[in-house]
């Protein structure tokens, strides 16, 4: 059992910053008015300052789950698994809920929700992921070049403050998470070798610095510039000083342990996980917005408790949701499943490991390959039937937009293709229990279908 996934401290930690990204997300990207002003004054400062306290919030997720994992090498690949099965399935239930409630659906939000990395859904989280996937070779390489490494994330996390362009592409999110988990790893690497007291007066030195700057930031705008054009360059999630700011905050609480059962901890992370998960989802963000839009006119007491009181029915509704997938993953043993096949053995090296991951990988697609040739097939006729029933190439399904027929099939059409897969699936399967004949039924079945 991993004793670092122990420490209730970090994984409570995990939830706060959760909230506040949740609540980033929902007040101010919903465009309150009073941040339409354009003037250098005490109110101005104040929103800047506020508002870094709640980006701060990504920046703490992922360093923190970096901490956590780091001491974790053998169950990384088991972890970022199964980790982005939760995001799909989270992703995907909101959508059902969603679409449930508005009777709005959209096949663009469905495959953002199945394929989140390719569709770049959750930049954030698939970075992370990707950091996990990459932990035994960053563990590796830590002996041999710590140095090296720590210069390079330095560098990295310095440098777009500084020139103050987007040199490593962080606004797509998967190479910031990524590069924030590594910072988290690093982190646990070499925390023993600080002190408590250095801990807290860097926080304190890094605090004070952040208020100052961001909040002088309007001031030095308006002085170059002549207008607030740069008032909120350190008013950001990859501003050095607020990801350094983060990491010794995570670090502080990462010394001041207090062990519970390995389960509660768990539990606790995958609900700081889905809030995530939610709050990156942006359909179901637009909805809470407009939501928000009607009251958000200014900042009040009421408006900040009727923001926390949605994100608090969320953490709820999440909690909820944790227990019943949760409790599905133990009763089928899913989570033990991928956990026998992913970790890397105490006696296994990385080389052995791989081997035998990509062994096991082409021995479940020889053991599939009927099953998935007959899915195949599926998809094909599915594709094929929607052609034939047009006689040009192209296709006009209204006055102003025309698609070549296969794109439209492919792409905009793509729903109803799968639908017709799973159709054609399961009369193949029907065909396949009455006479028990795999070619005939695949025959019989891709006939009738064509006719």
């Amino acid at each position: 059992m991993n004793k670092e996934r122990k420490n209730i401290g970090l994984a409570m930690l995990l939830i706060f910053s959760s909230l506040l990204v949740c609540l980033d997300r929902i007040f101010w990207q919903s465009s309150p008015d009073i941040l339409i002003n354009d003037k250098v004054n005490i109110q101005q400062s104040l929103m800047q300052i506020y508002h870094a306290s709640t980006l701060i919030g990504i920046d703490i997720f992922a360093i923190g789950i970096g901490f956590l994992l780091q001491g974790s090498e053998n169950k990384s690949w088991s972890s970022a698994i199964k980790y982005w099965m939760y995001t799909i399935f989270v992703g995907t239930l909101g959508l059902l809920v969603l679409t449930l409630f508005s009777r709005e659906f959209s096949i663009v939000d469905l495959y953002n929700m199945l394929f989140p990395f390719v569709r770049n859904t959750y930049g954030i989280l698939s970075g992370i992921v990707l950091g996990m996937l990459t932990l035994p070779l960053f563990n590796k390489g830590v002996k041999k070049y710590e140095n090296i490494i720590k210069l390079s994330l330095l560098l990295v996390i310095i440098a777009p403050t500084i020139f103050n362009k987007d040199i490593f592409g962080f606004a797509n999110g998967t190479v910031f998470g990524y590069i924030l988990v590594n910072l988290g790893f690093y982190g646990n690497y070499i925390k023993s070798k600080l002190s408590v007291k250095k801990v807290v007066t860097r926080i304190i030195l890094l605090l004070l610095t952040n208020i100052i700057v961001i909040s002088l930031m309007p001031e030095f705008s308006k002085a170059v510039h002549n207008d607030l054009s740069t008032a909120g360059r350190f008013t950001n999630s990859a501003s050095a000083l607020l990801i350094l700011l983060a990491f010794y905050v995570v670090l502080l609480v990462s010394k001041t342990k207090v062990n519970v059962k390995s389960n509660y901890v768990d539990f606790i992370i995958y609900t700081a996980w889905a809030l995530l998960v939610i709050s990156n989802n942006q359909t179901l963000l637009n909805k809470l917005i407009e939501y928000n839009r009607k009251t958000a006119q200014s900042v009040t007491r009421w408006i900040l408790a009727k923001d926390i009181k949605e994100i608090l029915w969320l953490m709820l509704i999440v909690i909820l949701s944790n227990f019943v997938v949760l409790g599905i993953g133990k009763l089928t043993g899913i989570s033990q499943k991928i956990s026998g096949f992913y970790d890397i053995k105490a006696d296994e090296e990385l080389s052995q490991f791989f081997y035998r991951i990509t062994n096991g990988i082409k021995s479940w697609l020889k053991a599939h390959q009927v099953y998935l040739a007959t899915i195949a097939w599926g998809y094909f006729l599915a594709i094929f039937s929607f052609l034939m029933m047009n006689t040009k190439w192209t296709v006009a399904p209204n006055v102003d937009v025309k698609y070549n027929i296969l794109t439209y099939t492919i792409g905009v059409r793509q729903a109803m293709v799968l639908v017709n897969t799973i159709i054609f699936l399961l009369f193949l399967k029907f065909i396949f229990s009455l006479t028990n004949r795999y070619w005939f039924s695949t025959i019989v079945s891709s006939l009738l279908w064509i006719i």
